[in-house]
């Protein structure tokens, strides 16, 4: 699978693109025969949809393709996660009921830090001044207590439109038990103000747990009117290109959706690049037999690590983004939505090096980005980053930078580190050096807590790498973790953009329905289970999917169930004998099982308590027809590959540089191996061995690189 062996007779093909911080990726798969071509090219943050243009028909142009042979294009971006950390969202009002408006700003009142005495809290994305609140009451039981002031509504509508508001978050208390006063309000203030975006609570959470509601739907509104103009956009230029069909969205859950929905919901996209990443570690992960792996994604902007299970990625029901506290949960705002289970790091290519408070030298989270980029592009960055260090201590090829399209200057790299090297006294090489181990650190430590989080060593994982800047910093990572290896698949530098291409369609739904459960009849259950079904196949025809496909779609149920009294509930996943059985007891069981296998013991004498019901709708994850790759394996061809040149690389392991030698990925084939120290070259990405690494190239050009006198299969 690589980029040589697309097949260019008209046919049918697969679109990926994922617009990272740094840079779009492009995956373009031939649905004849599972060939693949990438393509990479710098974001343009100013207009996104601008890069997207050039990328993509510079990739038609150079396979010399149609846009009008494409059958499917699938899109993931970090708009929605920019937009939130860097509070470049819309001018957006909060409407809440009447006393309960400053909740978005009391939070949970949990200290993060119990010893912090200046402890900085994330600021709400909506000030006091657009936040309103008017009078009506629902009970936790969903009766009407106050009607819905809709004079008073009028007025506030007429005071937003004061404000030129562009979306609002209507946050009602217990919605999730009856919408009615949401949907009511809604409706007023479509007609007092119809150009405005509304996002009701009761759609994008309906879940319980009053600040964490509040804080997705608010998210939701801040980001809808600039996800419905961007996606607009796109959609446009991809038809005035010749693309005929609809284009779909990957979101944070790791299935696809339309693009309706998402200008409606686009929270659910928020972490859909990194999600992307992971489908294509779990494709990859099933070709290798290898059902666990540790996800090491690390781009231009940030790092991201995950978790393969069993081929399956760990998920999780909420999620913080914006904290204020590297790595300490309660410092960001939470967002509600399903997610693949990540830890994201700003750790990346474009990550700035400069000092702190103290003068160390410390790297990130501020990034250079696209725009000017790191010094070395040439295109007006004057700070050092990561990619400036790569380049001095010998990783990076300054000519064969994304083939040679992006030139390098070790003179600019070499001017930035000198700059930052007069304040901390030391030259521009050693800052280079400490760069290098500053950020590894920084991505090991995430590693480590990361997999700790899930009850598991890193010691029994490869860790697999991928993204533009993942394969030159994970030997390091593997070494320092002690893991088995590092395996760099095909298309490893533009990864996230083929783990679109190979998603299933899928939608994820969840209804708040806080009773115990000798309270509980089935019939109220199965009352949010239909509504929840009925929605996640309407999601499911949206984005484009036949009504046989709908049909028969995997139904998978989860539950967030307590002991009655607890703080905090457990997500259970409940079988589908027991949904079909309709089994109160059932459930009960089930729960007390995942208890006793969590924490190791359970309290039958209390009774469980539901709290969330949850269902997901999934096709089977699209197949691509094995590539022309995999039949070089049948040659036999194995041996030492040549290399095509020779350079001085630092090796922390070595405590100095190396002569090491340089090899072009498309010449490896399968069963070759060789030793390092070895850097293997690619238009894409760079791979770094050390010297203590063995490369073998497995059937499916998957690179596995283990410590000398380990084995690939261990």
């Amino acid at each position: 699978m690589t980029q040589d062996l697309l097949t260019r007779a008209p046919g049918a093909f697969k679109l990926g693109f994922d617009v990272g911080g740094t840079f779009t990726d492009f995956a373009l798969v031939s649905e004849t025969d599972g060939a693949v071509r990438l393509g990479k090219c710098l974001t343009t943050p100013d207009d996104p949809t601008r890069g997207i243009a050039d990328g993509l028909l510079s990739l038609l142009a150079d396979t010399r393709i149609s846009a009008g042979n494409l059958n499917v294009a699938i899109h993931a971006t970090t708009l929605i996660t920019n937009a939130l950390i860097e509070r470049k969202g819309a001018v957006t009002a909060l409407l809440a009921t009447e006393g309960f408006r400053d909740t978005l700003e009391m939070g949970t009142e949990v200290r993060y830090d119990n010893y912090e005495l200046s402890l900085e809290m994330p600021s709400p994305l909506v000030p006091r001044q657009r936040r309103y609140d008017v009078p009506e009451r629902i009970s936790a039981k969903g009766d009407v207590l106050v009607p819905l002031d809709t004079d008073r509504l009028r007025e506030i509508a007429r005071e937003m439109l004061a404000q030129k508001v562009e979306a609002v978050a209507i946050v009602f208390l217990h919605s999730f038990m009856n919408p009615a006063h949401e949907i009511e309000a809604e409706r007023i203030l479509r007609e007092e103000m119809p150009e405005v975006q509304i996002s009701r609570s009761s759609v994008i959470a309906p879940e319980i747990r009053e600040f964490e509601r509040s804080s997705t739907t608010a998210a939701n509104a801040y980001v809808q009117p600039i996800v419905r103009r961007y996606i607009d956009r796109t959609e446009g230029m991809l038809h005035d290109s010749g693309f005929a069909q609809r284009m779909q969205m990957m979101v944070s859950s790791g299935g696809i959706a339309g693009a309706e929905l998402v200008k409606a919901q686009p929270i659910r996209m928020l972490e859909s690049g990194p999600a992307a990443g992971v489908l294509a570690a779990i494709h990859f992960s099933k070709l290798l037999g290898l059902p666990d792996l540790v996800t090491f994604d690390m781009g231009g902007t940030t790092a991201k690590v995950g978790l393969v299970k069993g081929h399956q990625a760990r998920k999780a029901n909420q999620f913080e983004f914006g904290r204020v506290a590297r790595l300490m949960r309660g410092s960001g705002l939470p967002v509600k939505v399903p997610i693949v289970e990540l830890i994201e790091i700003g750790a990346g290519g474009g990550s700035i090096a400069s000092t702190d408070k103290m003068g160390l030298v410390q790297v990130g989270p501020e990034s250079a980005g696209s725009a000017p980029g790191p010094a070395c592009y040439g295109l007006g960055g004057t700070q050092p980053t990561v990619t400036d260090a790569n380049l001095m201590l010998g990783y990076l090829n300054p000519d064969y930078f994304l083939g040679g399209q992006i030139p390098l200057s070790r003179t600019a790299s070499m001017r930035a580190l000198a700059r930052l090297g007069e304040i901390t006294a030391m030259s521009a090489t050693e800052l280079a050096c400490g760069i290098f181990r500053i950020v590894n650190q920084n991505m090991t430590a995430a590693c480590k807590v990361h997999i700790a989080e899930q009850g598991e060593d890193p010691q029994k994982f490869f860790l697999f790498a991928f993204g533009g800047a993942g394969p030159i910093h994970a030997w390091e990572l593997a070494r320092q973790l002690g893991m088995k290896g590092v395996i760099v698949p095909p298309a490893a530098g533009a990864g996230s953009a083929l783990g679109l291409v190979v998603s299933p369609v899928s939608f994820d739904c969840s209804r708040s329905l806080p009773r115990r459960l000798d309270k509980l009849t089935w019939d109220d259950i199965d009352r949010v289970l239909s509504q929840m079904l009925e929605e996640a196949r309407a999601a499911l025809s949206e984005a484009g999917l036949p009504s046989s496909r709908i049909a028969s779609a995997e139904v998978t149920y989860e539950m967030d169930l307590r002991h009655f009294g607890q703080g905090r509930e457990l997500t259970v996943e409940i079988p589908l004998e027991i949904v079909e059985s309709r089994s109160i007891d059932g459930v009960a069981a089930a729960f007390y099982a995942a208890h006793q296998a969590r924490y190791g013991h359970v309290h039958r004498d209390l009774v469980p308590e539901l709290i969330t019901c949850r269902l997901s709708v999934s096709t089977h994850a699209a197949t691509l027809p094995e590539p022309p790759a995999v039949a070089i394996a049948e040659t036999g061809i194995c041996g030492q590959p040549r290399a095509k040149a020779t350079r001085e690389v630092y090796f922390p392991e070595a405590g100095g540089t190396l002569p090491t030698r340089v090899y072009e990925r498309s010449s490896l084939v399968p069963g070759m191996r060789f030793p390092g120290p070895a850097i293997i070259e690619e238009r894409e990405c760079t791979i770094v061995a050390g010297p203590a690494a063995e490369i073998e190239v497995h059937p499916t050009l998957a690179l596995f690189i283990t410590p000398t006198g380990a084995s690939a299969d261990q």
